[in-house]
């Protein structure tokens, strides 16, 4: 495997130790794929078989995952650390994702600044410098920078309950098809420019709630097109309508992005309506396109 120089030459202790071919699969089967087959009790690596250009990690745990992309999360998505490496032992406490997705430019640049400022990196990050570059998602020129190629790297973990694995396999997944796919990226930026303004602005507050970082356009598109997929279009509503309108009901300053709720359902029609509207159109274009769907991102 050709490795990373510049990054070994800023931290000379991470000598990658992943030596193997991503497995070639679908997200389905890496669901169910035996852990006792694993080629490294840390994490698998695999191919998604259909969209060979995304790779994708189950990790062992939360931990693991974290020492991989933690970092890179607070780097490219977080609000008040946008473009910052944070040292691990400011980030110990603070939630990151349970689940991952990144573009190579996001990519590139994280590995780019670590080199530029010599930037003490995690064994697993250096080692996931190795396999992006080797999958061609980033490569370094004659001077040594980085610079993204072309792919998508998404992750999910063992640690979580079957039920969230494979909501998030799907979550993540439609972003790593976001990544790759210029097409899919420009009908989710329509689709969300022409969202109801009660609409934008419950979804907005509600990314601000998770701490996404709103004055990021694309970052915000991806993420509502992924919260929209992730579920059946048929159980749309009811995520949006109540569920996570009832997160943001519960703090009082936020509750006032909500539109008019309906006591006796306990619920909030006007967005169960709009998002409900929103996981059909999307449900359908990944069914012309890809034969996939809202909440199912196999065929």
């Amino acid at each position: 495997m050709k490795r990373i120089i510049s990054l070994l030459l800023v931290c000379p202790a991470f000598l990658s130790a992943w030596e193997g071919e991503p497995i070639p699969a679908n997200p389905k089967a890496i669901l169910s794929y035996p852990q006792e087959n694993w080629r490294d009790e840390r994490y698998e690596l695999f191919r998604w078989a259909d969209f060979p250009q995304i790779l994708i990690f189950d990790t062992l745990n939360y931990d693991m995952q974290d020492r991989i992309f933690k970092r890179l999360a607070f780097f490219v998505e977080k609000a008040g650390f946008r473009g910052r490496l944070a040292p691990n032992d400011e980030i110990a406490d603070i939630h990151g994702w349970n689940a991952h997705d990144y573009r190579p430019e996001d990519l590139a640049a994280f590995f780019e600044k670590a080199r530029q400022t010599r930037f003490m990196l995690n064994w697993e990050e250096g080692e996931l410098a190795d396999i992006l570059a080797v999958a061609g998602i980033i490569y370094q020129n004659a001077s040594g920078q980085f610079l993204p190629g072309t792919g998508a790297v998404v992750s999910i973990s063992r640690e979580s309950p079957d039920y969230l694995r494979s909501r998030f396999i799907v979550h993540e997944g439609f972003h790593g098809i976001f990544f790759i796919d210029e097409d899919f990226r420009n009908f989710s930026r329509r689709r969300f420019e022409n969202l109801s303004p009660e609409a934008k602005r419950f979804i907005l507050s509600f990314f601000d709630y998770q701490h996404y970082d709103v004055k990021d356009q694309y970052l915000v598109v991806n993420e509502f097109m992924a919260h929209v997929l992730q579920q059946s279009a048929s159980q749309a509503g009811e995520y949006f309508g109540k569920t996570l309108a009832s997160r943001i009901d519960a703090s009082s300053w936020r509750r006032t992005v909500l539109p008019p709720k309906d006591e006796a359902t306990d619920s909030w029609p006007d967005l169960a309506k709009a998002f409900q509207a929103e996981a059909s159109a999307f449900s359908d274009y990944v069914s012309r396109r890809w034969g996939l769907a809202a909440g199912r991102i196999w065929k």
